[in-house]
């Protein structure tokens, strides 16, 4: 992917997750600030690590404050201004009971149009407190996606995935189970809108309680380019302009019909 303009500004990586207050983001230089959420508590602490590529790695772990103790949060991810967001995130839910999670990343980036874009998501699922079960499934929150997974563009849902519960069951405890979907990958494929500055992927989930749910998430949005034809494409054109030239000539000294067709495209 060619570069969509990045700029070299003093950012701060400044994340989000739960009830709480803000706290202070590390500072390091990037293209842009994002932006991690869970909830409405802003998350801070980690490590920012310039990757040789041009992308940047993001790690830290955060628990929740006086005002909503009951999560931990513990994240890697890696994003790219290019623009893709990839990497893994896992809560652990310290509370006696079932809670909804809201968990999301965004990215600004450079505009452009028209757009290509795919994600995925692998969510695994487990049982912490030796309960012998654990579940993962779309949060029952308003205003919730249909699935755990979104990819937004502009703060706008284009991809919803894994509309499904994911749980495990074991006699013995500490039970685990894995699932997974995708779209638009390998390479970023649906035909998306144009992007004007941001991109960015949202879970939204209800973890049991005393569990963790770890999610290995990917959004990649590219801009459309043209296709250049190959070389034989070129000479194949040349061919049937001659021809269509003879059929004119022709046409013109005798009762020629000259049918013309569209080529697919």
């Amino acid at each position: 992917m060619g570069s969509l303009g990045k700029s070299a500004v003093a950012g701060a990586v400044l994340f989000a997750i739960g009830l709480g207050t803000t706290a202070q983001a590390e500072s390091v230089t990037l293209g842009g600030d994002p932006v991690l959420q869970i909830g409405n508590t802003d998350v801070g602490n980690g490590a920012v690590v310039a990757n040789p590529d041009g992308s940047f790695t993001l790690v830290g772990t955060q628990s929740g404050d006086a005002l909503d103790p009951s999560w931990l949060l513990d994240w890697n991810l890696t994003i790219d201004y290019d623009p893709f967001i990839n990497g893994s995130m896992s809560v652990t839910n310290l509370s006696t009971t079932a809670r909804n999670f809201s968990l999301a990343i965004s990215l600004p980036v450079a505009a452009f149009t028209p757009s290509l874009y795919g994600g995925s998501i692998t969510a695994t699922v487990f049982d912490l407190n030796g309960d012998n079960s654990a579940s993962v499934s779309p949060s029952t929150a308003a205003g919730a996606g249909p699935g755990i997974y979104q990819g937004t563009i502009d703060g706008s849902p284009v991809l919803d995935l894994f509309g499904i519960t994911l749980s495990c069951t074991s006699a013995t405890g500490g039970c685990t189970a894995t699932g997974s979907e995708q779209d638009g990958l390998p390479g970023a494929t649906i035909p998306g809108p144009d992007v004007a500055g941001n991109i960015g992927t949202v879970l939204h989930f209800s973890l049991s309680a005393g569990d963790k749910a770890t999610f290995d998430t990917n959004f990649t949005v590219v801009p459309v380019t043209a296709v250049p034809l190959p070389p034989s494409a070129w000479l194949l054109l040349a061919a049937l302009g001659g021809l269509g030239l003879l059929a004119c000539q022709r046409n013109m000294n005798g009762p020629f019909t000259i049918i013309a067709t569209r080529a697919a495209a």
